[in-house]
């Protein structure tokens, strides 16, 4: 019997450690400074390398500036059904190489002239949160 409830324990201890490190984290960055909704409809669309100036201006400060862990960071864009898509992540450098293993990363969706629909920070590795 103890050993029995033993096995039970365990088997429940290993679920729980499972669902508490692998269950989702839904953040946004809100506010003025991480998703402004200021620029009028009518403003020109966005290029993309205006696009990606504007994601990284809605990082927090720091996120993709040179640091012993940063060399900086590299962003990925798409156009899709008028709005963009930018995905920035960061990376060291390794020879000449840009390397983003164990770095953030963070998404920021824009609409076609630059309105924040969403700022979404990455899960860091190893962050519990």
């Amino acid at each position: 019997m103890r050993a029995l409830r033993r096995s039970v324990a365990l088997v429940v201890a290993q679920g729980l450690a499972t669902t508490v490190f692998a269950a989702p984290v839904e953040v946004y960055r809100e506010g003025a400074e991480f998703c402004p909704r200021d620029r009028p409809p009518t403003a020109p669309p966005l290029t993309q390398a205006a696009a990606i100036e504007r994601a990284r201006g809605l990082l927090p400060k720091g996120f993709c500036a040179l640091s012993r862990f940063v060399a900086g960071c590299d962003a990925d864009t798409e156009f899709i059904e008028g709005s963009w898509r930018i995905f920035l992540q960061q990376y060291q450098l390794r020879g000449y190489r840009h390397d983003p293993r164990g770095l953030g990363h963070t998404y920021v969706i824009l609409d076609a002239v630059g309105n924040c629909l969403a700022n979404i920070p990455g899960t860091e590795q190893g962050s519990r949160e």
